[in-house]
């Protein structure tokens, strides 16, 4: 088996998860909705690459979630590692939180909580903001903490090219 890459520079607060997924997400994109995935190990860093799924519907479909559980199961055993994983659900619309934002959480949550060792979260990205809907754990991710290194840093966008 092959080593799992992971970045170099850790995520460890819900305040730059937030401010990584602002900046991932902030390129144009297809107008359809979008689920994207980013898994963070123990402490933190992030494991390959982010995933994105496409022309998901605006309701949760047991396809999808059913996929991104088995995604979720497929890397983290090939990491051997308790990790996070960290969902936005881009999308037209407002920027505040709907009651369809409410159901993808409710179905990625039946969908998720099987998996002991993976905690997860869930961001939805507008063209205009993003909020969080699941907060990621309190005891892996403090709350309110802002890194102290800038925004540059924490992106580390040159860090799996390196590795290729």
């Amino acid at each position: 088996m092959s080593q799992v890459l992971r970045s170099p520079v850790p995520i460890t607060s819900a305040a730059e998860l937030s401010i990584w997924w602002a900046e991932v997400l902030s390129e144009p994109d297809a107008p359809d909705q979008v689920l994207s995935l980013l898994w963070l190990d123990s402490a933190g860093h992030r494991i390959g690459r982010a995933l994105s799924i496409s022309r998901v519907g605006p309701r949760p479909d047991p396809r999808v979630t059913g996929f991104v559980r088995q995604l979720r199961d497929t890397v983290v055993g090939d990491s051997g590692d308790p990790a996070h994983l960290a969902l936005a659900l881009s999308r037209p619309g407002p920027s505040s939180v709907t009651r369809t934002d409410h159901q993808w959480a409710a179905a990625l949550e039946a969908a998720l909580d099987a998996g002991g060792d993976v905690s997860w979260s869930l961001h939805v990205a507008t063209d205009r903001w993003i909020t969080t809907v699941v907060d990621p754990p309190a005891e892996r991710f403090h709350g309110r903490r802002i890194a102290r290194r800038p925004p540059m840093d924490l992106l580390d966008r040159d860090w799996l090219p390196d590795q290729n």
